[in-house]
């Protein structure tokens, strides 16, 4: 993204116009796809002109990958807030897979275009979704091991180590939006990231 320019004092203006736009191109390519959706279309959604979308970012693939950085940090706030919240450990753990597969549901559930738009993710930015994917394994072994220091569990069966189960955790949870059963339904999502949950714990129970 575009260093943000800011002129004539309106700084806060100009500093609120990329996150407007981003939000607008979620919004749109949420809506159409990525392919029926235009710059124009996003400069109208965001209520700039579409001199300022160029201002700010390169092209459209550029608003995209913004969009990918807006929802990683999205997810690392969810999994902050999920992380101090009280609770069982089983019911922090649950937050921290809730936190990333929760909102990919919720986009899933927007949108009829995800295939198009992971087939989108996957051209433009493979790597930077493999950094964010291996950026949330650890911070689900973090969590973990913060267990473990605090005595709340103990370690992992013989043969396996945290981040193991972590990894196994993960691919589980991630096989739920094939699932036929969990299609559309907010309440299965959250029992099943809950049953992911209290394995992983129960696995390394003192």
């Amino acid at each position: 993204m575009k260093k943000a320019q800011k002129k004539n004092g309106a700084g806060e203006s100009a500093s609120a116009k990329p996150i407007a736009i981003v939000l607008a191109g979620l919004q749109l390519f949420t809506q159409y796809g990525y392919r029926k959706t235009s710059v124009d279309d996003i400069a109208r959604a965001a209520q700039v002109a579409k001199r300022t979308v160029y201002l700010h970012f390169e092209n459209k693939a550029a608003v995209f990958l913004a969009i990918l950085e807006y929802l990683g940090d999205q997810v690392r706030q969810r999994c902050a807030a999920a992380e101090s919240a009280g609770g069982t450990a089983v019911d922090r753990l649950t937050g921290l897979l809730d936190a990333y597969f929760g909102m990919g549901f919720e986009l899933y559930r927007k949108s009829e275009h995800m295939p198009e738009l992971e087939e989108t993710f996957s051209k433009l930015a493979r790597a930077r979704i493999g950094d964010m994917n291996t950026e949330y394994e650890g911070r689900l072994a973090r969590f973990l091991r913060s267990l473990q220091q605090t005595r709340e569990i103990g370690g992992p069966p013989q043969g396996l180590t945290v981040e193991q189960i972590v990894h196994i955790v993960v691919r589980a949870a991630e096989g739920t939006k094939h699932d036929a059963k969990m299609q559309g339904d907010r309440k299965a999502l959250e029992r099943r990231l809950r049953e992911l949950a209290t394995l992983a714990i129960a696995a390394m129970k003192k």
